[in-house]
């Protein structure tokens, strides 16, 4: 019994093993566009584009919303739109938006206080009431903390004027402020997150669709039901491609990567946000995300190296040598391929915090956002919640 548990364990850390060269072989071939190389349009200057509605949900300012918002005032595009929504009279959002209202005259620059209340989604009742201010047919939804290159809007369209195309997502870079919470969760941006959703899209159809950039038609939204049919949603753009994938539409994965910026006001914040993304991954993923461990080698090789120890001596310790080296390699590509800069220590690091959270979001019912707690279930949608939105 002994040896066949031993033999068992070594497979598992050949299994972690084997996920970590195939995150370097899908990462080796990948071409990402990063936001300091958008430098280049894909399209012809003089080329008839549609106008675009640019809705952008938000909530509060970090400190980075003017510089995260002024990204896409500088869009190189014909005719677009940026509708900012807020459900706050109060929020300090506005003033951002004003501000750049008076630096850009001559862009069509709005914002709406809306108190539209479709669901439990805080989010998506803050995009129902933008999109009844937005005037073209073309919308692209996009998260408060990203940052975009001046080509942003030029490079996606291609792609998107895809007939077959439901949703076009891309992914995104974590850039962190200094403190350890923010390069731990940025770390866990970049060296977890989107290999996962690269080695996923490589195995199979892009699943795949995140908040970063969710661009659409206006008539594949009426189609799949509308914005009412994510309001009590946790996953609202995981299932935003998701009815879209069942109207026969694919839900396309962009070579764009935005960059997203992370602070973390301390290691609680972190973590509370972290649990969330790993609580909205298993409600839409429940059977992937129990496979999931696979995804961190390192702390789950390290977890099994004992009992490797005690039925191979010290032949026991060589699947974590060798994952240690493969992780460091695999360190060193990711950070050339993002134009990154985590360190190792602070990878690792992710690592080992970033499997905790995983085995937490087998079990964790509730999800702090926006101040408030709620309750999950397990379809993944809100329940009530405790404090103020």
């Amino acid at each position: 019994m002994d040896e066949i548990l031993q033999g068992l364990l070594f497979l598992l850390a050949m299994a972690a093993l084997g996920y970590q060269l195939l995150a370097m072989w899908v990462l080796r071939a990948w071409r990402p566009v990063l936001t300091e190389a958008d430098g280049v349009s894909l399209l012809a200057a003089d080329e008839t584009l549609p106008a675009l509605s640019l809705l952008k949900p938000l909530h509060g300012d970090d400190g980075h919303l003017y510089a995260c918002l002024r990204s896409f005032c500088l869009q190189d595009y014909p005719c677009y739109e940026i509708v900012a929504g807020v459900q706050d009279a109060d929020d300090a959002a506005i003033a951002v938006v004003q501000r750049l209202q008076r630096e850009f005259p001559e862009l069509d620059l709005r914002w709406v206080l809306t108190e539209e209340k479709t669901g439990r989604n805080p989010k998506v009742n803050n995009l129902t009431g933008i999109l009844g201010a937005c005037k073209y047919d073309l919308l692209l939804i996009s998260d408060a903390d990203i940052v975009v290159g001046p080509h942003y809007l030029r490079q996606l369209l291609p792609q998107l004027a895809d007939p077959h195309t439901g949703v076009l997502t891309c992914l995104y870079r974590g850039l962190a402020e200094a403190n350890l919470a923010s390069r731990l969760l940025a770390s866990q941006i970049n060296s977890l997150f989107l290999p996962s959703v690269l080695v996923s899209t490589r195995l199979g159809p892009n699943i795949f669709c995140g908040g970063a950039t969710m661009a659409l038609q206006r008539s594949t939204l009426q189609a799949l039901g509308g914005l009412q049919r994510l309001a009590d949603q946790l996953a609202d753009d995981y299932w935003l491609g998701a009815h879209a994938r069942q109207l026969g539409k694919a839900t396309i994965l962009a070579d764009y990567v935005v960059d997203t910026r992370v602070q973390e006001a301390n290691f609680r914040v972190f973590y509370q946000h972290a649990l969330r993304w790993a609580r909205t991954t298993h409600s839409v993923q429940p059977m992937g995300y129990r496979l999931a461990f696979f995804s961190y080698p390192l702390p789950l090789v390290t977890l099994l190296t004992p009992w490797l120890l005690l039925g191979s001596g010290w032949g026991g310790i060589i699947p974590l040598g060798m994952v240690l080296l493969l992780r460091l390699v695999y360190h060193r590509q990711i950070m050339h391929k993002l134009s990154a800069t985590d360190t190792w220590v602070i990878a690792l690091l992710a690592d080992f915090v970033g499997l905790w959270i995983w085995f937490h979001g087998l079990f964790a019912r509730q999800v702090a956002w926006r101040g408030a707690q709620f309750k999950v279930g397990a379809d993944g949608r809100l329940g009530g919640q405790d404090g103020a939105r």
